[in-house]
C-alpha cells in the first residue's frame, strides 16, 4: 500500500479546475483509504474551556464498481472513542460505545455528487454484529435501563431506513455528505443548506452562502467556505431552553483533495449569542473538526474492483490516533 505524497507548492498553486457543470468534480481514487481524527467540543456561557469533549477516529475505504459508471462504495469504520479524554466509563457511554461496534463498519454507495442512493448496503452484516453485541450487553448489564436501551436500539438497528435516518443526526455524517459538488455561479458561490445537530439527536437546517476559493491552497486542496446567520425562532428557544432576542451563526470550512475532491479536512464552528452594548456574548458554542491523519492507495488489483455484496475491508492494523498523540 503506497502512501499518498503531498503535492509540492508549485504543483498545488494555481486556478482551480471545475467540470463542465461548473462544479467540483467528485472522483475519488479507487482503493484509496483515509483516516480522520474527529474532535467535538461543547462550550457553555462564560467558559473558555470546553465543558465536554468527544474524540474518535473514522477510517474510510473507497472502492469503485466494475460495471457501473461513476459509482463508488464508501466503507466507514468508527473507532477509538474517547469522552473528555478518557475511555467511556459511565454505563450510558459504555452502551453507546458497544452499539457503535455493531453499526460500524458501515457501507454506502454514492454517485458523482457524493450522494447516497442505495442506502446502507451492508445492513445484514450490521444485524449479525448487533446480535452478538446485544448478547454481551445482556450478560454484562442488568436492570430496566439496559433493557430499555436494548429495546430502543433493536428497533433502530433492525430497520435499515430508521438507522440511516439516525445517521443524519451524526456530525461527521452531515459534514462528509454536505453537498459541495453543486453548480457554482461566476463568482464561485451558491446558496446552500448545511444540516448540523446543535440540539442532541436533532438536525437543524442552516441556510447560507457557500463559496469556493479561486485558487488551490498551497497544500493541494479546494477550499470551500460556508456561512449562515439567523435569529432563533420561538420553537428553537424552547428546545434550547433560552429566552430573549438571540442569534446564531455557523461557519464551516472544507478542504477537498485536488485530485478526486475527497474530504481532507473540515471545521464547523456554531455559536449561539446575544448582543449587549454592541458586543456578542456567547451562550453556547460547538466546534467540530475532522483532520486527515493518514492516507494511502492500494496497488491496482482487478480483484479489488468490487461487485455488489463484497464485504472486504482493509485488515491492516494502523497505529492509533491517541497512540501517536500520547506516544
Amino acid at each position: 500500500m503506497e502512501k499518498v505524497s503531498n503535492l509540492s507548492n508549485s504543483a498545488a498553486q494555481g486556478k482551480i479546475k471545475l467540470n463542465i457543470d461548473h462544479a467540483i468534480d467528485f472522483a475519488p481514487r479507487p482503493r484509496s483509504t483515509k483516516g480522520y481524527g474527529i474532535t467535538i467540543k461543547y462550550y457553555d456561557e462564560g467558559n473558555q474551556e470546553a465543558t465536554k469533549r468527544l474524540d474518535y477516529q473514522i477510517h474510510l475505504k473507497v472502492n469503485q464498481f466494475r460495471d457501473e459508471h461513476k459509482v463508488w462504495q464508501l466503507c466507514f469504520d468508527k473507532t477509538e472513542l474517547f469522552i473528555d479524554r478518557h475511555e467511556p466509563d459511565f454505563v450510558g457511554e459504555q452502551l453507546a460505545s458497544m452499539a457503535m461496534n455493531a453499526i460500524y463498519p458501515l457501507k454506502v454507495d454514492v454517485n458523482s455528487k457524493n450522494e447516497i442512493f442505495r442506502g446502507i448496503v451492508n445492513h445484514n452484516e450490521i444485524l449479525d454484529r448487533w446480535k452478538q453485541v446485544a448478547e454481551k450487553i445482556s450478560d454484562k448489564y442488568e436492570g430496566k435501563y439496559a433493557e430499555l436501551y436494548l429495546e430502543k436500539m433493536e428497533k433502530k438497528i433492525s430497520d435499515r431506513f430508521e438507522l440511516e435516518y439516525a445517521l443524519r443526526a451524526d456530525m461527521f455524517w452531515n459534514v462528509f455528505f454536505h453537498p459541495q459538488y453543486l453548480k457554482y455561479d461566476g463568482n464561485l458561490s451558491q446558496k446552500s443548506t448545511l444540516f448540523f445537530p446543535v440540539i442532541a439527536y436533532k438536525n437543524m437546517a442552516f441556510e447560507g452562502v457557500q463559496s469556493v476559493e479561486p485558487n488551490y491552497t498551497d497544500y493541494g486542496t479546494f477550499k470551500v467556505n460556508f456561512f449562515s446567520e439567523r435569529e432563533l425562532t420561538e420553537e428553537q428557544k424552547i428546545q434550547m431552553r433560552q429566552e430573549g432576542p438571540l442569534k446564531m451563526k455557523l461557519n464551516a470550512a472544507f478542504d477537498l483533495d485536488q485530485n478526486g475532491a475527497l474530504l481532507k479536512h473540515a471545521r464547523v464552528d456554531w455559536n449561539l449569542y446575544r448582543k449587549e452594548n454592541g458586543k456578542e456574548i456567547s451562550i453556547k458554542r460547538i466546534t467540530f473538526s475532522a483532520y486527515e491523519i493518514e492516507s494511502s492507495i492500494q496497488k491496482a488489483d482487478q480483484q479489488l474492483l468490487i461487485q455488489e455484496g463484497n464485504s472486504s475491508f482493509p485488515v491492516e492494523k494502523k497505529k492509533g490516533f491517541w497512540a501517536r498523540v500520547l506516544g
